[in-house]
């Protein structure tokens, strides 16, 4: 987990094991979001492109919602900064930024690739450079190994996790669930 060559939030690099869990194959789409909240915030408009202009909050609001829709157990429960989340819920949830980084690294399979899925960015993702300032629908650019697409573009993602720098270099080696306050939650991947 990390990096020797990005920001200094991202370092040292260091290893972690991270129990099974699911990832969703896209970016929560508008349509989804839209079925699950009965609203859509987005400032960039498609059914097929990413939900966007969602807090943490309302992310973790929505998955509660969607676990109750299909019938799961909540993982989360409280309110403000003391949302806490139950690990036993089989409901959906927000990948830790351990399990995020597992997922967009390829897995077992340990893509040694810059971006996630690729060296080449502009074969996964949408940014600066090639989205024409705009989001676009997902699943458009190359998946990585496990098959999932546009994290290292598109939108950015919110993991659980709440924002330590010192935690960070500290983390448990095992099932690490990020620090148990700070001033901001955690997001991966990067926008357009």
């Amino acid at each position: 987990m990390g990096s020797s060559d990005g920001y200094d939030d991202e370092k040292p690099v260091h290893e972690v094991t991270v129990s099974s869990f699911y990832m969703g194959k896209y970016e929560v789409t508008q349509e989804e979001y839209q079925a699950v909240m009965g609203s859509n915030p987005s400032y960039f408009r498609g059914n097929n492109r990413p939900v966007e202009n969602v807090s943490w909050y309302d992310a973790v609001e929505y998955c509660n919602r969607l676990s109750k829709k299909e019938g799961l157990t909540p993982c989360y429960s409280g309110s403000g900064n003391n949302i806490t989340c139950n690990w036993n819920a089989n409901g959906y949830r927000l990948p830790t930024e351990a399990e995020w980084e597992y997922a967009a690294r390829g897995g077992i399979n340990k893509d040694d690739y810059i971006y996630s899925g690729s060296n080449d960015i502009d074969e996964v993702a949408w940014y600066r450079e090639n989205s024409g300032k705009t989001t676009h629908d997902v699943g458009t650019k190359k998946a990585n190994s496990l098959g999932i697409y546009d994290m290292s573009g598109n939108v950015w993602e919110w993991c659980w996790d709440w924002f330590d720098n010192a935690y960070y270099s500290k983390s448990p080696r095992n099932t690490p669930t990020g620090a148990t306050s700070g001033s901001a939650r955690v997001r991966r991947g990067g926008c357009w």
